[in-house]
């Protein structure tokens, strides 16, 4: 292994080191929240365990997709995948979300326990990390703001939608 990380270290591009950076401190997180889960279902039992765990488990897809995204949306190639996936994907998750309310609605208590994909909270996950980038991008970079215009997408937001712009 040491060999390993060693030989990715001479050779990964900067990207590929930055991903695997990110990964790596999502794992100590993971672990980190995994070891709350275990003393939270020991001192609560097991319903304040799966509470503890859902709650946890969305923030950190938030606070991680947000950085993911910030992350690829400095690369050109991945403004073509965003521009047909972010759309694709909050439809697809607006369709999900109304069929399991649908079917949980007309009785079937087994829907009910499926989770719903927290559109909004997303976006504004989205918005608020957009806002930290765009700050974060105007202190470091100062060069004409004419030369960045239209050249990655930008996450637009309307209530229960993402969009690329």
């Amino acid at each position: 292994v040491d060999e390993a990380t060693k030989k990715f270290d001479e050779h990964a591009p900067p990207f590929a080191k930055q991903v695997a950076n990110q990964a790596k401190g999502l794992i100590q997180e993971v672990t980190h929240k995994a070891e709350k889960a275990v003393n939270e279902a020991q001192s609560g039992g097991a319903k304040a365990a799966a509470n503890y765990v859902a709650t946890e488990s969305k923030q950190i897809v938030l606070t991680g997709s947000v950085k993911l995204w910030s992350g690829l949306n400095q690369y050109p190639p991945f403004h073509a995948v965003a521009e047909l996936a972010v759309p694709t994907v909050a439809h697809w998750s607006e369709k999900y979300n109304h069929v399991v309310k649908d079917i949980s609605g007309k009785g079937y208590a087994v829907f009910g326990y499926l989770p719903l994909i927290p559109i909004d909270e997303i976006a504004k996950a989205f918005k608020q990390g957009e806002g930290k980038v765009s700050a974060d991008h105007e202190k470091a970079s100062k060069k004409d703001v004419s030369d960045e215009v239209g050249s990655s997408p930008a996450i637009a937001l309307q209530p229960s939608k993402i969009y690329v712009q």
